[in-house]
């Protein structure tokens, strides 16, 4: 790839570097799948900024010529016959807006697009995957859904079609306080906000309550995808520490809310993402308390509740809030299918009102035929009967995964087996690279989620979250198998340049 860039030109450098990069993408010098050069490499080579070469690329990814994957750096896609056609008729003269000047400062805020990355890694067909938390609904419910769509189309073939409250269908709403009664939830149809998937609800939240500069309490670790949502409105975060159990610190807690006073503590007590674990019942109350006593509000995140293995059910901090101190979400996505994209949100009436105004200037309301789906999910039993088949089939998958974990055992690497849940929160040996172990597991076949983006802050130790729900059963042991080899393969890494010494071609014995 031959790149001349001229400083004497009133073209900026960028736009001359996304040009010669384009036309070399067209006229097929630079095919699908070219790996182009790391900004940095690109830019030492040129003599520019390594910014100058980023925002190359990002005109580039917004034109759909080339897109970044994690494991595989920057890759020219498959040109669109389109493409082809709309560059060789442009006008002498003219060239592509610039996208990136036209961007939004809050777009930039967003992070990285980690999830749509991860979500292409799975569907290699030469990797095993334990990195997004898919669901895998199994071939009993497809079976059961056809038929309960069919009985829809007979039933409601006009109303379908039509337009909802923003709010949701009101017999779905009474049906899902019916199913928060399950959790020791007691709410009415009018404090039931329905969502186009609990991911809708933490943005509405954000529209809804943050302003640039308010202090937001996260647990450290936290769910990413919040925290992403919560920064991209100018929030800053903090992050409460875990004890040795994975409690919550609430002695830390209760000096920063007297210190700060943040507008949200955003918690995920239980089946928690990333660490699996679940905040004791004595902990969620001394936490409610302390909400009360300095008047900010808990958002409660449950989307795993019904997915418990073991142990014993912990009611909701919702189900102990006498003072409407807590607002609560859950979904049905991780529990049916995550392309179902329907979840909901109880809160206080006003709350509701506001989140509602917000959701219309989103999407007007959720998919109507879906709404009328889940309610007949919930009223003839399917759901729950449902559960129990998902509960058996995650069980066996988490237990291979726990046993693989035993089996292939790294010195150093430390973990808690959850009671329920999707995940396995891994503690890495001290001085592992995080980076380089991504690119070496990615090397060896097999995908995860990197600690990094659940902290507030980096942590000065590497984890690494598993997630054992959509991996077929028969290869979660030689998942892990590869996965303990690219721990190898790094700590080998770092042992020889710390000493220059390093065995070549062997694997290690596991």
């Amino acid at each position: 790839m031959n790149i001349i860039i001229s400083r004497e030109l009133s073209i900026p450098i960028y736009m001359q570097i996304t040009q010669q990069i384009r036309e070399a993408i067209f006229n097929g010098e630079l095919p699908a799948g070219y790996r182009l050069p790391p900004e940095r490499k690109l830019a030492e080579q040129l003599g520019v900024n390594r910014s100058t070469v980023l925002n190359a690329y990002v005109e580039l990814k917004s034109e759909g010529l080339i897109e970044s994957f994690v494991g595989k750096g920057t890759v020219v896609l498959p040109l669109n016959p389109a493409d082809t056609t709309a560059a060789s008729t442009q006008l002498p003269g003219y060239s592509t807006p610039p996208w990136r000047q036209l961007f939004s400062e809050r777009s930039f805020s967003a992070g990285d697009p980690l999830i749509r990355d991860l979500l292409s890694l799975s569907k290699r067909n030469d990797s095993i995957s334990f990195s997004v938390a898919l669901p895998d609904p199994g071939p009993k419910l497809t079976v059961k859904l056809r038929e309960q769509l069919q009985l829809l189309m007979q039933e409601k073939s006009d109303s379908l079609w039509k337009h909802t409250a923003t709010e949701g269908i009101h017999s779905l709403r009474e049906a899902i306080c019916m199913w928060m009664e399950k959790r020791g939830i007691h709410a009415a149809a009018e404090e039931v906000l329905i969502l186009s998937g609990s991911q809708q609800g933490i943005d509405l939240l954000t529209r809804v309550f943050i302003d640039p500069g308010d202090i937001i309490f996260v647990e450290e670790p936290s769910y990413f995808s919040a925290m992403q949502s919560f920064r991209s409105a100018g929030a800053r975060l903090m992050g409460i520490p875990a004890d040795t159990d994975g409690q919550m610190r609430l002695d830390i807690l209760e000096s920063m809310l007297a210190k700060y006073h943040p507008k949200l503590i955003y918690v995920l007590p239980t089946f928690q993402n990333p660490s699996g674990l679940v905040m004791n019942q004595d902990v969620r109350e001394r936490l409610l308390e302390l909400a009360y006593r300095y008047k900010t509000i808990i958002v409660e995140d449950d989307p795993y509740c019904d997915l418990r293995y073991s142990g014993h059910h912990v009611p909701p901090i919702h189900a102990m809030d006498r003072h409407d101190h807590v607002i609560y979400l859950s979904t049905f996505s991780k529990l049916i299918g995550s392309g179902l994209r329907m979840g909901w949100l109880s809160a206080p009436k006003s709350v509701i009102r506001q989140l509602a105004i917000a959701k219309q200037m989103a999407d007007l309301h959720t998919s109507t035929l879906s709404q009328f789906l889940m309610e007949r999910m919930i009223r003839s039993g399917l759901l729950e009967e449902h559960l129990n088949d998902m509960r058996n089939r995650y069980h066996r998958r988490k237990q291979l995964m726990v046993a693989a974990l035993h089996k292939y055992e790294v010195p150093g690497m430390t973990w808690q087996e959850p009671e329920g849940g999707v995940f396995i929160w891994c503690r890495m040996p001290a001085g592992l690279n995080a980076n380089e172990l991504m690119l070496r597991a990615a090397d060896r076949g097999v995908d995860y989620l990197p600690g990094n983006p659940f902290f507030a802050q980096v942590p000065q130790t590497a984890y690494v979250r598993l997630n054992f729900s959509c991996a077929e059963e028969d290869s979660i042991d030689e998942g892990i198998r590869r996965f303990v080899l690219a721990v190898h393969d790094t700590m080998d890494a770092r042992r020889y340049h710390q000493t220059g010494n390093r065995t070549e071609g062997l694997d290690p014995i596991i």
